[in-house]
């Protein structure tokens, strides 16, 4: 089977294009920041098409829903899904799925668990909305399983599995063992995670996100239910959050599966990474570890080494003796955390925060809960750019200087552009200062092009 990614230089997308080359699909991609999309890549003549499935990212559909190369797709017979689709559909097949999602903490939480489960030689398939700077991509391929990379066009046979090294073995309890095990970072944008029938299902918290789809928590709520009701084993939730602890409620009436409250838990170890919010990310990864049957020593030593993931908290390098970080916080909750994290790190330092706001409707949409934030940030100084618009065609929405006016605190400046941002860095800042760049935009580009 031929499968053609439209949007594969996507932070999801190019795992699961890596993850189905390796499952022997034969695998193509554009993306708008490389080549563009164009029904050439289709390959049909009058006779065939080159591409079975057209897997897209679901922005076009929300987007570009007349887009020339869907339309083409359409009319010569292909399938066309989005990636998650085909993820739920081909990818998944015949796996034990264990599948992490919430509105914040999603990647590090998914890298935590699959540390866990490598570290004790469950070999799992993962696939991550980051980087894990350990593995130096956003997958893995299980390593024992010849069959993933043999060529064949055809899901592999799970059962087909080698037996795992003496003294690593996996007391597996909930059914995983039978299984090769996928460990997935679930998305809720756009009900992408809908596509996926987990085992296990990890939900770290639910907060009013992603306006451009949801027009408000409610509706996010029902998403986030409807997605926990298709779990087949467990739930391991965050129950110390009020509208997790509500969702749950609701599906345990219905629904016949476990639920575990991971806050409850004690964690008794060290972490290489900071914030509170970590701690509890570890958590979850520790009641997954423990499902399934790992010995709690290897859970132990595998989260108190785990470094973390790339764009989360992390260090770049230095400019001019200015330590530099990088993180992809957009929310603002996420701002909040992790300035808080920032702050308890470097308790005695000054911190600049360079924040990029990721998309119009989101500003506008949690405008009162960023003045908020912003009003009692824990940095010393915040400077915030202009919105990116990431795929968004209305600009005019609110604008960055409108949040500055509204925050009306000398903590906090606009800056038009790199080139002023350039000035006030070269000018303001002192060596010894900690300066975070944040967003979800071309923010941390910004980053790594100054430390260069």
């Amino acid at each position: 089977m031929r499968v053609h990614f439209m949007g594969i230089a996507g932070s999801g997308a190019s795992a699961a294009a890596a993850i189905a080359k390796a499952y022997g699909f034969g695998v193509s991609g554009c993306d708008l920041s490389l080549e563009g999309h164009n029904p050439k890549h289709l390959g049909c003549d009058s006779r065939s098409c080159r591409v079975d499935v057209l897997a897209v990212t679901p922005a076009v559909f929300s987007f570009d829903p007349g887009n020339d190369e869907v339309e083409t797709a359409k009319k010569s017979g292909i399938e066309v899904i989005t990636w998650q689709e085909f993820v739920g559909k081909y990818l998944l097949k015949d796996k034990f799925v264990i599948a992490v999602t919430g509105t914040h903490g999603k990647s590090t939480t998914t890298a935590m668990v699959a540390k866990v489960l490598e570290d004790a030689g469950l070999d799992p398939t993962v696939l991550l909305g980051a980087i894990l700077p350990e593995w130096g991509t956003n997958f893995r391929i299980p390593v024992r399983h010849p069959e993933l990379v043999s060529g064949s066009q055809e899901i592999p046979n799970p059962d087909r599995v080698e037996a795992r090294p003496k003294g690593r073995q996996v007391r597996n309890d909930d059914g995983g063992d039978d299984k090769g095990i996928f460990v997935i970072e679930a998305d809720e944008a756009y009900d992408n995670f809908l596509n996926y029938k987990p085992d296990i299902a990890i939900v770290t918290n639910i907060e009013m996100d992603h306006p451009e789809y949801f027009k408000d928590l409610s509706a996010i709520m029902d998403s986030f239910e409807k997605f926990l009701l298709g779990t087949r084993k467990t739930i391991i939730g965050n129950v110390s959050d009020p509208n997790v602890a509500e969702i749950l409620k609701d599906v345990m009436k219905s629904s016949s599966v476990n639920a575990i409250d991971y806050t409850k838990h004690e964690l008794n170890i060290s972490l290489k990474i900071p914030g509170e919010f970590n701690i509890l990310n570890a958590k979850a990864a520790f009641q997954v570890g423990l499902l399934l049957g790992i010995d709690p020593t290897i859970i132990r030593n595998s989260l108190s080494n785990f470094t973390g993931v790339s764009r989360r908290f992390e260090y770049l390098g230095t400019y001019k003796g200015r330590k530099v970080y990088s993180d992809f916080g957009h929310h603002p909750t996420e701002v909040k955390t992790t300035m808080q994290a920032a702050r308890e790190k470097f308790p005695n330092q000054y911190i600049w925060l360079i924040f990029q706001p990721h998309m119009f409707s989101r500003t506008k949409a949690l405008f009162k809960e960023f003045v908020s934030v912003f009003k009692n940030i824990p940095a010393n100084q915040a400077l915030i750019l202009d919105i990116y618009p990431s795929r968004e065609a209305d600009t005019s929405l609110v604008k960055s200087q409108e949040l500055v006016d509204a925050v009306d605190s000398n903590k906090v400046d606009y800056l038009s552009g790199v080139e002023e941002l350039k000035v006030v860095l070269d000018k303001e800042v002192r060596p010894g200062d900690i300066i975070f760049f944040m967003g979800a935009g071309d923010i941390d580009q910004m980053a790594r092009n100054l430390i260069k």
